[in-house]
């Protein structure tokens, strides 16, 4: 769970993230902030992903080229009397189903930093097949499960890159166990289904992934079945298999099953579950055909269960324990060392599902140790280089928040902080580190007027010096040109240069706005250079828009009689 950011980067991603913010600017209120800027080691935090009710279940990982991504659930926002929702662009994942008599659903929401310093908000899945023509990052693919799924009665994500690159997501829909793998595009898989859909997150406990060396996924839950089963799900080219690792005895009382972690350390495939009966956390490791149980810690709660595996393969976990405080177990050959790293409570101990209380822990390449957890106030984050005492990070905007998950760079010099801002229902996202000058607000600004690069017009009315203009620049998520000339009566051809590295941007051509279509190109993120062939048009005017940001990006294009002027703008 690693990831480093060069410093370069981190003023291109302050320009994309505030361009990426127009693009969803079509109705409602788009969260502002005030900018703050500086130097040195600090917590920089923003809105990561602000349309309707998103940031719920959220995990982290980080791929072996430092680039962290987050998974995350995506609901309908939950909204007061007379508020309108924000609009949800062409591009933003399906939350919506396209019958009108179905339930609307969710989706599953996956947002990364790229090597070039974009912020993507995509996703793995969601309630509906993509429109042809529609560019969605990550390619999701449609999942049946997430129709009539709701904040609560789901529960949680996590997410895993492989060391080429493949990503794995896993998440507790109303009726199972739900897998999404893939590198350019996801396909959907149900790994366990629990044969009816609930009215309330619980007696599916929160799942978790990871891959193994030949890149092959490993997925680990609990469930209430006679008792509790813990269960391993592995894939291979002969498809999914389900073992039973561990089952616990039915008890009266019983809380729910408690979050499962997965993890491949040195002795193999090792499982953290709680025994909800024994009050113990305990690990599960694979030797031959054969699960072997070993206790870590008795007489604890073990609610909110996280674990990380350091380079050495030892296991680490986190969880909470039944005096007030949140324990880490570090694992040393056979045994298991406890330490208490802090003194916190799961901030309401009877919640279940996507708002049960976490801990979260991520370890660098030297054994650095960073980890977050939820109490009373907020999200709390904290590091430690010796792996017994914890030291907290001063951070903004964590009140309040919940479901806090973390990563950190190889080098220990960047820590990421994902969690859910109660208030705003958004997904937030801090930075840790030694990240030079980027003024980033709390939540992230929108961009004013005066910052949008103006669009040219060629000077006067567009078509009025009666030169053909056919070449248009996509660039800061903006037309270079709101104005494009063609000769009347001829066939031309559109050329259009999208500049905007990891931004999906296509040109489409209308009679008028909201207009039929006359032509248009297929959505691709930058860089890339496409062309439209168009056939002879009627003299006068037209309109052209970039599906993706269709608010922001549009203009008039006049086809002109040979040597005369054309139509005003």
């Amino acid at each position: 769970m690693l990831v480093s950011i060069p410093a370069d980067v981190t003023t291109r991603l302050l320009i994309i993230l505030c361009a990426l913010a127009l693009s969803v600017a079509a109705c409602g209120s788009i969260p502002e902030g005030e900018v703050v800027s500086g130097e040195g080691e600090r917590f920089v935090p923003f809105v990561a992903e602000f349309l309707d009710d998103a940031g719920l279940g959220n995990a982290v990982a980080v791929d072996a080229e430092g680039v962290p991504h987050t998974s995350y659930w995506i609901f309908p926002a939950v909204l007061e009397e007379g508020e309108i929702p924000v609009g949800r662009p062409i591009g933003a994942p399906y939350i919506t189903t396209d019958d009108p008599e179905a339930k609307d659903g969710a989706a599953i929401g996956v947002a990364s930093l790229s090597a070039d310093g974009v912020w993507t908000r995509g996703a793995a899945a969601q309630v509906r097949e993509t429109p042809t023509g529609v560019y969605i990052p990550y390619g999701p693919a449609f999942d049946k499960s997430l129709v009539g799924a709701t904040a609560e009665n789901t529960n949680g994500t996590d997410i895993a890159i492989d060391d080429a690159g493949g990503k794995h997501v896993v998440w507790t829909s109303q009726n199972g166990i739900s897998y999404a793998g893939g590198t350019d595009a996801f396909t959907v898989e149900q790994v366990y289904d629990y044969g009816f859909s609930l009215r309330k997150a619980g007696p599916i406990g929160q799942a978790s992934v990871t891959a193994d060396a030949d890149g092959n996924p490993w997925v680990a839950y609990t469930l209430n079945a006679s008792g509790q089963e813990v269960r391993v799900a592995t894939k291979s080219d002969d498809g999914w298999s389900t073992q039973t690792v561990a089952t616990i005895p039915q008890c009266a009382g019983c809380p729910q099953p408690q979050p499962t972690r997965i993890g491949v350390t040195s002795a193999g495939p090792t499982v953290a579950w709680v025994d909800t009966d024994a009050g113990a956390v305990m690990v599960s490791v694979l030797d031959g055909d054969e699960w072997v149980a070993s206790e870590v810690a008795g007489g604890v709660s073990g609610q909110g269960l996280d674990m990380a595996v350091d380079a050495d393969g030892n296991g680490i976990l986190t969880f909470f324990d039944d005096d007030g405080g949140v324990q880490l177990a570090h694992q040393s050959g056979a045994g298991w060392s406890l330490t208490k790293i802090a003194d916190a409570a799961p901030a309401d101990p009877e919640t279940i599902g996507n708002l049960a209380s976490t801990t979260s822990i991520a370890v660098d390449d030297e054994g650095g140790l960073v980890a977050a957890w939820d109490d009373a106030d907020g999200v709390v984050l904290a590091t430690s280089d010796d792996g017994e005492t914890f030291t907290p990070i001063e951070t903004a905007d964590t009140l309040g928040g919940r479901s806090g998950s973390v990563g950190v760079s190889p080098d220990g010099a960047n820590i990421f902080l994902a969690w859910y801002d109660m208030e705003g229902q958004n997904l937030r996202f801090g930075v840790q580190g030694d990240i030079g000058e980027l003024p980033v607000a709390a939540p992230s600004p929108t961009v004013a007027p005066d910052q949008i690069p103006a669009p040219t017009t060629d000077g006067g009315e567009c078509g009025a010096d009666g030169e053909i203009l056919l070449d248009i620049v996509a660039s800061g998520v903006a037309w270079d040109t709101s104005c494009l000339v063609a000769p009347a009566g001829e066939a031309f051809t559109v050329n259009i240069d999208n500049q905007d590295a990891g931004i999906p941007h296509n040109f489409d051509l209308l009679t008028e706005e909201g207009g039929d279509e006359i032509g248009k190109t297929a959505v691709e993120p930058g860089p890339v250079q496409q062309t439209l062939d168009v056939d002879p048009l009627d003299a006068g005017e037209y309109f052209y828009v970039c599906d993706v940001h269709p608010t922001t990006m549009t203009g008039t294009m006049v086809a002109i009689e040979s040597g005369g002027g054309g139509g005003g703008n």
